[in-house]
């Protein structure tokens, strides 16, 4: 700031926001496109889980994600009754618990094909 210059005024009152019109103004849509997409309604996966299902990635099917829970669950308790019984003491529950846990999250896709199957299969 040079001197001898006098500052810039300040503002006397509070700045507010600019009002809104009132009455409120009627909001333009959009008409709908011949053959735009939509959102898939409910029970309707779309493409999307078709790729999921036979490439990768995440699974929003409730059914197939409790198989899967049932699975690990089971397969975790079953790793860990067995390292319990034939494992050194301590160690091999949390071994048979890791070994039933990758075990049965393997199975558990291999169960999920197989009724993915016989439902491609009921419905053809």
């Amino acid at each position: 700031m040079e001197t001898g210059s006098t500052p810039p005024p300040l503002p006397t009152g509070p700045t507010y926001p600019p009002q809104a019109p009132y009455p409120p103004q009627a909001m333009p849509y959009a008409t709908p496109v011949q053959g735009a997409q939509r959102t898939p309604a409910a029970g309707e996966l779309g493409e999307a889980q078709k790729v999921f299902d036979t490439v990768a990635g995440p699974n929003v099917r409730v059914k197939d994600n409790l198989i899967q829970l049932a699975c690990v669950v089971f397969g975790a308790g079953a790793g860990a009754v067995v390292g319990w019984t034939y494992g050194p003491p301590g160690v091999g529950v949390l071994i048979g618990v890791t070994v039933g846990l990758f075990v049965s999250l393997v199975l558990s896709g291999v169960v999920i094909g197989i009724v993915r199957f016989f439902t491609a299969v009921r419905k053809k």
